[in-house]
């Protein structure tokens, strides 16, 4: 396994840092901005059925949108556990320095496009997916 230069390492550092703080401003505004202070206008005045299922509708999909985010900030903690063990930026399976262009994208990437591509293609050949 390599071992990646400080300059480097403080560079990936700032990235994933400010990834997270990105992440944290969307899920606070996404939850209280957004879906809390509409569904709070909307439960004020009384519903038919029609509304209250427009309500459901969008209370569970700013939930989805939330479980998105909270799975991406807990790649983010798996991301900065890697980091402390000095293991961040380099691919957990091949051990190879993942690409800056890759970790601006995706700054809690595991792997790099090589083991991610075979992570995700298909297991047996064409027509299997997964």
């Amino acid at each position: 396994m390599t071992r990646m230069s400080k300059e480097r390492q403080e560079r990936l550092i700032e990235l994933l840092l400010a990834e997270k703080r990105r992440l944290w401003g969307e899920v606070r505004r996404e939850l209280f901005d957004n879906v809390g202070g509409e569904l709070q206008s909307q439960y004020e005045f009384p519903q038919d059925v029609g509304e209250q299922g427009l309500i459901d509708v969008l209370e569970d999909t700013g939930m989805a949108v939330a479980d998105i985010r909270r799975q991406e900030l807990t790649r983010m903690d798996e991301a900065l556990g890697r980091l402390k063990e000095g293991r961040y930026g380099l691919c957990v399976e091949c051990g190879a320095e993942i690409t800056e262009e890759r970790l601006r994208v995706a700054p809690y990437a595991p792997c790099c496009v090589s083991c991610q591509t075979r992570r995700e293609g298909p297991a047996s050949g064409p027509g299997v997916t997964l």
